[in-house]
């Protein structure tokens, strides 16, 4: 079967998104701390509200944490509760709000879905960028985590998973601190790429096209001399997120970035993406990036029916 395809980036108007990124609990709120789009730090813990590097911060208190523990998300969407203003009032409205949070604990499992609920009245599209536990990390903070990004899933436009046990994939030699803080970096690429190429009226279309796929796994790869389109494609497909059948794969985002950047480039990375993935509606887009030297950069974000956990 020939999978569709459809161009981004290339809107009447060009008008690129404004994008807020939002970290919720110690999880999210370390991961936007560095970002370089304009950032909001919602927490329930007092000490590390007090460390947050972001200048717009939300604190909830332990009361309300253990209400949206205990009260079904769907009761707290139909009731206009008071402490939902200071986090509206602190997040303002954007065209892309992308989510920040680790899920297994109470703050990220319980409090990101509301979180998530309340920005889609904000935003033209949700993006939730959310980490999951280690497996030895016990199979109760595992459940937790399953019924966290299972209300995601409704509440968000796109859900974009990084199960931790892929960080030992990653970095493999490195302090677990310091593997964070790589997951940090990787978990920020996606609003920064996408940022870079999408217009405003393409939200639409990706909102559209993930709706039966809103579970997205990432992938990058680089390729430099002969064949450098299939190197990255090779590399980007390799990514340690990439752990289920690609025939289940119902639509993939792909960017391409070269320093030389031309339409059949794009032609040759799209084809090699296509060819993989036979069942996928793909999106794609190209753009200039003169760091890059003579190397092609491949990204890839691909959408998943169901949960994959």
């Amino acid at each position: 079967m020939c999978p569709e395809l459809l161009p981004l980036g290339s809107g009447e108007r060009k008008t690129r998104p404004r994008v807020k990124v939002v970290g919720v609990g110690g999880a999210g709120c370390n991961a936007v701390a560095s970002s370089c789009f304009e950032s909001i730090s919602i927490c329930t813990a007092a000490e590390h509200f007090k460390r947050l590097r972001t200048h717009r911060r939300v604190l909830l208190s332990e009361e309300q944490l253990l209400f949206m523990r205990d009260t079904a998300p769907q009761t707290i969407a139909s009731i206009d509760y008071d402490w939902k203003d200071p986090v509206r009032e602190t997040i303002g409205e954007a065209d892309m709000i992308f989510l920040f949070t680790g899920l297994g604990g109470e703050t990220g499992s319980f409090v990101t879905p509301i979180v998530s609920q309340i920005c889609r009245k904000l935003c033209r599209m949700v993006v939730a960028s959310i980490a999951l536990p280690f497996s030895v990390e016990g199979s109760q903070r595992r459940k937790v985590a399953i019924g966290g990004l299972s209300h995601l899933l409704g509440t968000s436009d796109m859900a974009i998973t990084y199960p931790n046990d892929s960080l030992l994939k990653i970095a493999p030699n490195l302090p677990l601190v310091s593997a964070f803080s790589v997951l940090d970096n990787m978990m920020m690429i996606p609003p920064a790429e996408m940022e870079k190429v999408l217009t405003v009226e393409d939200i639409h279309d990706l909102r559209t096209s993930f709706a039966g796929a809103k579970q997205a796994r990432f992938g990058m790869g680089a390729g430099e001399g002969d064949e450098r389109e299939l190197k990255a494609v090779n590399e980007a497909f390799a990514s340690p997120w990439f752990d289920f059948d690609l025939s289940k794969v119902g639509v993939a985002t792909v960017i391409t970035s070269a320093s030389d950047f031309d339409q059949s480039t794009v032609q040759k990375v799209v084809e090699d993406v296509s060819y993989r993935l036979p069942n996928a509606k793909v999106l794609y887009a190209g753009k200039t990036d003169k760091s890059l030297d003579d190397k092609l950069k491949v990204f890839l974000l691909l959408g998943l029916a169901g949960t994959q956990v």
